[in-house]
């Protein structure tokens, strides 16, 4: 059997509140297009259908949109979809008995009996031919209590336990449902496994100690292990039958270098071939890095070629531009470029951040937490040490007539 692996869809997410609807209803399509090119026995989606809980009509359409124009295809018979940390686990499953008629399976949030999420798939004759462990986003509370006065690292190493314990009940399940035929036993995941890399556009992924889970937690019975999560396609530990799909779409600038993917597997008997399969761009990203002449020019060049792109500012000269941002609005103005932001490195930099710390918070007087946001400010630029004068002398103007007025009241 074929079975094409997506995941990561993102359905509505926006570009820093711009609109990519209609790229990802040109995804959409696109997949519809490939199951039926590639006669793809079975859609599997290893989670975060949409980019949050409450995604709009609009995406929600597209993602029905598919499921039917899928299940229309005449070589597709089933589609698995399993639920992901950014998706609402009952929106998923609202419509389950009505897609479990269409040979669509939906597994939002793990199931309280683990036999629950193994679904056996079935040719158009009626036989087995793969048995599908469709395992979802596991949160804490689908797998452990927690317990008083344990440490981090034990409440990483319980999780992780625990997490291997669930794949392990429903792997158990799926051997169960194969028998003694020769077919595949595939599984999905939507986690971080241990030793993958994460995307550079992607925040930290260490959600609970999800963000750890080593290649031993999977059992050994799996034939593939079809990961989410992850917007990198990737393998883990090296093995090409566990691996990562990766996100279909470049979802913010950092990745839009990046080749996307969906993986296409092929069974025989229990063996598993994959192959990837690349995903156009359906849109432009463009971002324009430099000081503030050089990104006003660069703008203007790219606005004047007319073409529709989504377009970030990144302003690194030393010195603050407080009014470029407008500056670069009114060059795109009623023009094809969508200007999603305009970002000062220079401001970013000055910014307080984690590695700003003090062992005691009553210390931190205004006067203090000036000081510390100068400093990195005047380390990012060129301020010298008369304008830094200025400055605090300024501030300490400011906060006289602040504390005037307080005391007045």
């Amino acid at each position: 059997m074929r079975i094409l692996h997506t995941s990561d869809l993102h359905l509505g997410r926006s570009l820093y509140g711009a609109s990519r609807d209609e790229t990802f209803e040109k995804l959409v399509d696109w997949l519809t297009s490939v199951v039926k090119a590639e006669s793809v026995d079975c859609l599997l989606i290893a989670g975060d259908v949409f980019d949050n809980t409450t995604p709009s009509h609009r995406m929600q359409r597209a993602y029905y949109r598919l499921l039917a124009a899928v299940c229309a295809a005449d070589s597709c018979r089933h589609v698995v979809v399993v639920g992901g940390n950014h998706d609402s686990a009952t929106l998923l499953n609202a419509p389950q008995a009505l897609l479990e008629a269409l040979n669509i399976t939906v597994v939002g949030s793990a199931r309280e009996n683990p036999d629950d999420e193994a679904v056996r798939i079935c040719d158009s004759a009626g036989a087995p031919c793969a048995v599908i462990a469709a395992v979802p986003y596991l949160r804490e509370r689908d797998l452990r209590s927690s317990v008083e006065n344990e440490t981090q690292q034990d409440k990483e190493s319980a999780i992780e336990k625990a997490t291997a314990a669930h794949y392990r009940a429903v792997i158990d399940a799926a051997l169960s449902l194969r028998g003694e035929r020769d077919i595949p036993i595939i599984a999905t995941g939507h986690l971080f496994a241990a030793r993958c890399s994460a995307s550079s556009a992607e925040r930290s992924l260490y959600i609970g100690s999800l963000g750890a889970v080593s290649a031993e937690s999977f059992p050994a019975e799996i034939d593939y292990l079809a990961l989410g999560h992850l917007h990198r396609p990737q393998c883990v530990a090296g093995c090409e039958t566990r691996r990562y799909s990766g996100s279909p779409l470049a979802l913010d600038f950092p990745e839009r270098q990046e080749q996307k993917s969906v993986c296409i597997i092929e069974t025989q008997g229990r063996a598993c071939s994959v192959r990837t399969l690349p995903v156009p761009a359906f849109d432009t990203l463009v971002q324009i890095t430099g000081d503030r002449e050089k990104v006003l020019k660069e703008l203007r060049e790219l606005a004047d070629r007319g073409e529709p792109v989504f377009c970030e500012v990144q302003h690194t000269e030393g010195v603050f531009a407080p009014d470029l941002a407008n500056r670069c609005r009114e060059i795109v103005r009623d023009g094809c470029v969508t200007l999603v932001r305009v970002v000062s490195r220079t401001v970013a930099a000055a910014m307080l951040n984690a590695g700003d710390v003090t062992d005691n918070i009553e210390s931190v007087t205004p006067e203090k937490m000036f000081e510390l946001r100068l400093t990195k400010e005047a380390a990012a630029s060129t301020l010298s040490p008369d304008l830094q004068q200025q400055l605090v002398e300024a501030h300490a103007e400011i906060l006289e007539n602040v504390r005037r007025g307080e005391n007045q009241a």
